[in-house]
Order: structure tokens, then sequence, then C-alpha cells
């Protein structure tokens, strides 16, 4: 009995000291459990899991071994990713720096679907502050749990090693916004299935690179697990991404790895395979790395299980690549109206009631000529330029 009292004794003391998670009432702090780079200094001192856990040179100041570094001083952009134990609703970011503070650019939380959300940009320049400091970042943008935080440093901006001990995510497991109810029905889906209007080789860059998780983003540059059109700059292309399951379409996260910025519409086809545009707008050159393109539905308000993307890969010098296509949705219908403005619900009522038009047609459910005058009101109404 005696030696299995020891060994309650023992796993307690595993969970205890083994918890990265300090509950203060609703409120969480965690450190991080994993921790990747762009670069790093060494394998062991100076290295990226010298970020795990809780500081330990904090609230000392310099070059230290037990703080993370890049490979070298001055090395432009550079990131470290980190992940934790829980994904929380995350109220704040804290980074503690220990030696040539003040080049973070950008602070992104990934959630649980692998999407990534800005939560914080701005310009490198040295710290006010002559020592080490916490530089927190409070997160009023993201309302759905997160589980990593990417940091990206211009280390031109601070000349010096720019050296990280540290990185905590405090947050709670029940959100504290009220919009963020209703996520949990949201199911995400990466395509099944793929073509497009043309493609560089038959055994690389391929339509088929699109299918499944992104496998180059976060990554910027040509490389063949994306797909790309038969030439750069040629016109107009499209692609056509498949998913097993129709959906409300919520939204459609398309991640663009090579010179990005060439979509100029973007549809959901539905089951009767009539497309609806989602977006459309102008192609224009973005910065050159690697970006999610997210397009918010607050038009189409029919499940839809394929996505079409058109490109003017004219306008975009260079070749455009897409790594990959999300689509998000629920199986029950996303009540978009509450986000559109009068005119906006105006046209989703004309889209829906044209469609009624047709299956009533194609149904025979009500007098044809009862239908044709429909048509004449709905082409009418569709004319008007609000």
């Amino acid at each position: 009995m005696r030696k299995k009292w020891w060994i309650i004794l023992l796993l307690a003391g595993f969970v205890l000291f083994g918890t990265v998670c300090e509950v203060q009432g609703q409120s969480c702090t965690q450190w991080a459990v994993t921790a990747s780079a762009s670069s790093e200094y060494g394998s062991g001192d100076w290295s990226a899991k010298q970020m795990l856990g809780e500081p330990d040179f904090y609230p000392n100041y310099g070059d230290d071994r037990r703080a993370w570094a890049p490979s070298s001083q001055d090395a432009g952009l550079q990131w470290v990713e980190l992940g934790f134990a829980e994904a929380v609703y995350v109220v704040t970011v804290d980074i503690y720096e220990t030696f040539n503070p003040g080049s973070i650019v950008k602070v992104e939380l990934i959630d649980t679907m692998g999407r990534w959300h800005v939560i914080w940009e701005g310009t490198g320049g040295r710290a006010a502050t002559s020592g080490a400091r916490v530089f927190s970042v409070k997160n009023d943008i993201v309302t759905v749990p997160c589980q990593r935080v990417r940091i990206t440093l211009d280390t031109d901006s601070v000349s010096g090693w720019n050296e990280i001990d540290a990185v905590s995510i405090t947050g709670s497991h029940s959100s504290p916004w009220p919009q963020a109810q209703g996520e949990a029905d949201m199911e995400l889906q990466w395509a099944s299935g793929a073509k497009a209007s043309s493609q560089y080789r038959e055994d690389r860059w391929t339509p088929e690179q699109m299918i499944g998780v992104p496998d180059v983003y976060p990554k910027y540059g040509d490389y063949d697990r994306a797909w790309t059109a038969s030439t750069s700059n040629g016109g107009e292309e499209w692609v056509e991404l498949f998913y097993d399951e129709a959906v409300y379409v919520r939204r459609i996260d398309v991640y663009e790895t090579y010179n990005p910025g060439a979509i100029v519409k973007v549809e959901v086809i539905d089951e009767t395979g009539m497309p609806h545009v989602v977006w459309e707008g102008s192609a224009q050159a973005a910065s050159q790395e690697s970006r999610i393109f997210s397009i918010e539905n607050i038009k189409v308000d029919v499940p839809a299980r394929r996505v079409r993307l058109v490109l003017r890969t004219d306008l975009v010098p260079g070749f455009n690549e897409i790594d990959a296509v999300c689509l998000i949705g629920s199986h029950s219908v996303v009540q978009v109206s509450r986000a559109l403005d009068p005119l906006q619900q105006l046209a989703s009522i004309i889209l829906r009631l044209g469609r009624a038009v047709e299956r009533g047609r194609e149904e025979n459910l009500a007098d044809s000529a009862f239908l044709q005058e429909l048509e004449g009101i709905l082409s009418e109404l569709s004319n008007i330029s609000f």
C-alpha cells in the first residue's frame, strides 16, 4: 500500500510540475511547449528550444545562451513559431525580449483550423528601454481558439543580436466575445480534387498540388508543390477545387505562395452546377511573401462543394502560385443577412427568388406565364444600379 501511495504522489508531482497552464479564475497563462524558427545560432545554446517554458534569463539583459537568437545578426526578416498545450481564446501574447529588443514587426495567432490571423503589425526600431522588456500584444481581433503564435522580426531594424527568452499566451477556455458563439458549427475542408485551365508541367506544379493541407505555406517562392499556370503573365486562368461535403460557405482561404494578388473573382458552384460570385475585384501585386487571401461570404446562401478562382496572371508579373484552398462553412444555413446592408440584403433576396423561379419552371410547380412574368420582374430588378 505504501508503494502505491508513493506512485500516486510521484504522478501528482509530474502533473503539478508539468502543467503549463496557471489558472486564475477563467484566465489561463501558458508557456510554449514547442518552438521552431527560420534560423538559429546553434542547435543547443541560442536555439529555438531556448524559448520553451518560463523565462530562465529575464529580467536580466544581455547576450545569453538561454535565449533564442537567429543564425546571424542583422539578417533581415526572421520568424519564430511557438506552440502551446491547449487552444484558448487568446487575450494577450507576451514576448520576453532580452537582448536588443524592438525588432518585432508582426504577431500572428494560428487557430485550430490552421488559419493565420495578424493581431499586430508595426515597424521595427530600437526599444525605448535600455534593458530587457516584455512586449505585450493584446488581441482584439481573433475570436476563435488558438494554439500557436508566429512572431516576425526585422533584424535589420535593430542592430546586433535580437534575442527572445520566452513567449506566453493568456486566455480562457470560454469565449469572451459573444460574436464567436456558433463557430463550433463551422466545418473546415481541404480540397479533395482540383483542375485548372492550364498547368506548368504534367508531373509538377499541377492542379493536384492544391489538394489537401498546405505543404509550402508559410514559405514563399517558386515551389513545385504548388499549382501554377503553363506560362507566366499569360492572361486569364482559372482553377476549380472540389470538396467532399456541400456546406453553406462562410469563408474561403486561398494560400498564395508566389507572386500573390492575381485573383480577380471567387465563385462557389452549387449542387445544380450554377456558379455564384462571392467576391470580385482587381488584380494587384501584393507583398513578396506568402499570404492567406481570405474571402468572407456575405452574398451566397446555398450549399456548395466547389470553388472556382479566376486569375489575371498578366497583371501580376511572374508565376502566380497557389498551395491550397480551404473551404469553411456549416451544414445549417448561414444567416449572412446580419452582415449585410439593406441593398445587399435585397440582392440576396433577388438571388433566392431567381432560384425559386428556376425550380418552379423545372418541376412545373406554377403556371408558365406567371413564371415568365416573374422572370421579367427579376430581370428589371437585377439591372437597377443602386
